[in-house]
This record gives C-alpha cells, structure tokens and sequence, in this order.
C-alpha cells in the first residue's frame, strides 16, 4: 500500500540485529514462543477502525486525489502509471493521517504528504527519461506541483 524510505542502520545497530538473528529473541523465535506482547485489545482496533468512518472527504478533494493518480497515466516520463487501487490507498490513507492528526476532515496537505509514498513505487517509468536521471519520485512531485489543488 505505502513505501516508506527506511535508511539503513548503523553499524552496532546491525551487529546487534545479526546477533539477535542467532539467539531466542529472533523475531521468528519470538513468535514461536507466543511470547508477543498484546499492545492493542480487538475492542480497540475495531475502535480504530470506525474512527476512519467519521473522517470527512470532501467531493472537492476525491477530485484532487483521483486527479492526481489519473496524470501519473498521463504524464509523458510514465509508462505505466498508478491504478485505481492506488486511488484507494491514497484515499485510505489520508483519513488515517487525519485521524492520526486527531482531525475528523482530510485536508489537501494530507493527500499531498502520503502521494510520494503511495504512488512512487507504482510507477514505471519510460527507459528514455531513466536514462536521462529522471526518477517516480522527482515524477510525483513534479505531479502534485501541476494538478490544481482545490480551495
């Protein structure tokens, strides 16, 4: 649904994660276990979940968002550019920013924050722009600074 740039760790960092890779506190060990902590009780993620129901997206900012998705099928660096899946995602995923903001309305600077990380990796771009540098990251900004945001 979203890429998210995650850099990579230090060099301790990493020397524990290997370490760890051999011992009982391996993920997968862990998880054998049945030693996972609870951090959230089935009430409150069903909780969670209906809070995104509340979030309000106006009709003017459905248009934008799908406006958005529909010119990475348009733009002239993109072979093939973003589906209606990535609308969902994108829609989807700005009420969950709102509602993490502790707002009951998507606002446009929520859609435009989660575009790069929703749309980036959906994107394939045509051989001739690769070549010259161009890459979906610099291809969605340059999106979201051509299609109108509603006011």
């Amino acid at each position: 649904m979203l890429k998210i740039r995650v850099a990579l760790p230090q060099r301790v960092d990493e020397l524990d994660l290997a370490n760890r890779m051999l011992s009982q506190s391996a993920p997968e060990a862990v998880l054998e276990s049945g030693n996972v902590q609870q951090v959230v009780s089935e009430e409150q993620l069903e909780r969670l979940r209906n809070t995104l129901d509340e979030v309000l997206v106006k009709p003017e900012l459905i248009a934008y968002l799908v406006d958005i998705v529909r010119e990475t099928r348009q733009h002239e660096s993109v072979l093939v550019g973003a589906g209606p899946r990535a609308t969902q995602a994108l829609l989807l995923a700005s009420r969950a920013n709102a509602a993490i903001d502790g707002r009951d309305f998507v606002t446009p600077d929520d859609i435009r924050t989660l575009a790069n990380g929703i749309l980036e990796h959906r994107l394939i771009l045509r051989p001739e722009f690769e070549i010259e540098g161009t890459d979906p990251l610099s291809v969605v900004r340059n999106i979201l600074d051509k299609v109108p945001v509603p006011r």
